[in-house]
C-alpha cells in the first residue's frame, strides 16, 4: 500500500498555463525603393485598367495600393497569448479546445519564426496562426498534445507570398 492516499491527477489537469507576449507579426522595415516600386506598379496597373475602359478597377488599384503602403509602414502590436485548460487565449478572445479540431507547428518560415496553426471544427472558419516567439516550442507542443490531436497543416500560399513581400 502506498502512503499517499490522494489520487494522482490526470496529465491534462496537472498542466500549468503557458503565457507569452509576441508581436502579431514579424515586421520587416521597408526601404524607400519598396514604396517607389509599389507606386510605379500601381500606376502602371491603373493605366492598364484605363486602357480597357475600366475606371472603377483603376480606382480600386490606386486605393488598395495606398492602403497597402499604409499597412506596410505600420508597426505590429504586442499580443498576449496563453494556453490554458479551457483553450487558447489571444488577448481577450478565447478559442476553446472543444471548438478546435487539431493543431500543427510550422517551423520552417522565411523569417525563421515557428508558428502554431489551429484548425477549427467549423467548416468555414479560418485557421488561426500564432507566432511562437519568446516561448519554448517543445513545451507548447507537449501542452497541446493533451488536448488536441496533431495533424499536418500547411500555410496557404498567400501567407508565404505576404511573408516574402515583407508582411
Amino acid at each position: 500500500m502506498s502512503d499517499n492516499s490522494s489520487p494522482t491527477p490526470p496529465a491534462s489537469t496537472a498542466r500549468q498555463p503557458i503565457e507569452w507576449v509576441a508581436p502579431e507579426y514579424v515586421h520587416v522595415e521597408k526601404s524607400q525603393d519598396w514604396y517607389w516600386v509599389l507606386g510605379l506598379l500601381a500606376v502602371a496597373a491603373s493605366v492598364g485598367a484605363m486602357l480597357f475602359n475600366n475606371v472603377l478597377f483603376a480606382l480600386l488599384i490606386l486605393i488598395s495600393s495606398f492602403v497597402l503602403a499604409l499597412f506596410a509602414g505600420r508597426k505590429p502590436n504586442n499580443v498576449h497569448f496563453a494556453l490554458a485548460q479551457r483553450g487558447v487565449r489571444i488577448d481577450d478572445a478565447l478559442y476553446p479546445f472543444s471548438n478546435l479540431k487539431s493543431f500543427s507547428i510550422a517551423e520552417l518560415s522565411p523569417n525563421h519564426v515557428a508558428k502554431l496553426i489551429l484548425e477549427p471544427k467549423a467548416h468555414f472558419a479560418m485557421s488561426v496562426y500564432i507566432p511562437l516567439l519568446n516561448v519554448d516550442v517543445d513545451h507548447v507542443h507537449d501542452f497541446l498534445l493533451d488536448f488536441l490531436p496533431e495533424e499536418s497543416h500547411e500555410e496557404p500560399l498567400i501567407h508565404h507570398l505576404m511573408e516574402w513581400l515583407g508582411f
